[in-house]
């Protein structure tokens, strides 16, 4: 006799044709259709963290039910966005980042308890992207939507530097669009920029370059005689990109990771020794905590205003251990601006006599101009006139001409022949050669020399 309170024993194990497995989650496509589009809608910069931890989290629930139909979903809502709204991609492109990152970690976790486990390739979160992207493009390039086509190109630029696609992935997609951009496709070379600009911009530019074999393809193309003017400058620029790529750099200015990587040794913030103890002013404190970002931006606006009161009353009210990194900023600013005008307007600044007082303290004035004299050789294959932009600042900062041959001798070049073209510069503007095609310079080189109390004349023993 037996009852709900005293069940019969079994002696036999219970089997069951479907076995229950922790990793395989029951979700409801409906739910999570309506959870995805609510997350897709809020996704914005600030707010990407929190909605890319969210994504992720329903993409593993998506990817660990194992059915292709939630997952296919999924995809085609995450395709639909790109479409709809080409501004989100990027922010898009880093939730699928993170998706993979989680997915592929989850499934690493679920080995560890269970060495065979494998996630079905149909139900894999990212084989079904890929899919749906590609089927995507060559579906709008055949219909003639081109405003779908090119924002799933940005998309998959963006995978791509992401590492969430590999160029294998994507090898036929573009060799079969540069095919068709040498038979004059704009629809299909517009497409092919869109995509390959986010990859030469890349820190991997150089391995996706080559991975893709762009070079090849990019000359095929342009070997063709009927291309259009539009096809081949486009292509020509794609030329130029590939063969020499130019990464985007993370930061705005190696100042700026100097600053945050510590690498700086120009941080002083005790007082000089000849500086008079007394009460700190707060506002004089706030200066002295500026970061080098910050220093860039006031000479930026220095130098747009053309304000020369306004930044000599900044150096002026500056402390004597950081008036120098103000002056390397505007020196910066105006070499890398390629300007004349920039350059004699910071000449016309170091030329003040209250300027010059400020920075008598000695190393001030050559601490200033070392990193960019440094680099000079380099700098002059952006800015061809770089050697003269720096010789009109050198000559408003009134430096010996012992001091002029020291600072020369610092540009990082073999056998250095790059010091002798930069006196060479200097020698020509201080002799008056150039002083007439300049307006306001005849000014700033006599009063250099009279400041230094050395005739111009003399400084031909350097050669």
């Amino acid at each position: 006799m037996s009852s709900p309170t005293t069940p019969i024993a079994h002696t036999g194990r219970i089997t069951f044709v479907h076995a229950w497995r922790p990793w395989s989650p029951i979700v409801h496509p409906v739910s999570l259709r309506q959870t995805v589009c609510g997350l897709l809608n809020k996704v914005t910069s600030t707010m990407l963290e929190h909605t890319a931890g969210r994504f992720a989290n329903l993409v593993v629930r998506a990817e660990r039910s194992g059915d292709p139909v939630v997952v296919e979903t999924l995809c085609h809502l995450i395709v639909s966005r790109c479409v709809e709204d080409p501004q989100l991609i990027t922010l898009v492109a880093k939730m699928v980042e993170r998706a993979i990152d989680e997915t592929e970690g989850e499934d690493l976790r679920w080995r560890d308890v269970y060495p065979l486990h494998r996630v079905a390739l149909a139900a894999s979160f990212q084989s079904n992207l890929k899919r749906a992207i590609l089927d995507g493009i060559q579906l709008a390039l055949a219909q003639g939507r081109a405003s779908d086509a090119f924002a799933l190109s940005s998309f998959v630029g963006e995978l791509l530097v992401s590492g969430v696609l590999r160029s294998d992935d994507v090898q036929e997609l573009v060799t079969s669009m540069f095919s068709e951009t040498a038979q004059n496709s704009d629809t299909h070379c517009v497409a092919l920029c869109r995509m390959l600009r986010r990859v030469v911009a890349s820190t991997e530019a150089s391995s996706l370059i080559d991975g893709l074999s762009l070079m090849p393809l990019v000359e095929g193309v342009l070997e063709e005689d009927t291309l259009s003017f539009k096809i081949r400058y486009m292509i020509m620029d794609l030329h130029d990109q590939c063969l020499y790529p130019q990464p985007r750099d993370v930061f705005s200015s190696d100042v700026e990771r100097s600053d945050i990587y510590g690498l700086r040794d120009d941080v002083e913030l005790d007082d000089d020794i000849g500086d008079v103890p007394g009460p700190v002013n707060p506002a004089h404190a706030r200066k002295d905590i500026k970061t080098s970002v910050q220093y860039l931006k006031d000479a930026h606006a220095f130098l747009s205003t053309r304000n020369l009161p306004g930044a000599e009353a900044a150096i002026i009210d500056m402390r004597s251990t950081q008036r120098y990194r103000l002056v390397y900023a505007m020196v910066s600013t105006a070499l890398s601006g390629g300007d004349e005008a920039d350059a004699n307007f910071v000449a016309t600044f170091l030329s003040q006599p209250a300027v010059r007082t400020v920075l008598r303290t000695e190393g001030n004035r050559a601490r200033a101009f070392e990193p960019d004299i440094a680099m000079l050789e380099d700098t002059a294959l952006d800015v061809p006139n770089a050697y003269h932009l720096m010789a009109i600042m050198l000559c408003g900062a009134g430096f010996l001409p012992h001091e002029l041959e020291d600072i020369a001798s610092r540009i990082v070049v073999k056998e250095n022949k790059a010091r002798d073209r930069l006196l060479e510069n200097i020698f020509a503007l201080r002799s008056g050669t150039a002083a007439d095609e300049m307006p306001g310079l005849g000014a700033i080189v006599e009063e250099a020399s009279s400041d230094d109390e050395t005739p111009s004349s003399d400084y031909a023993y350097a050669y």
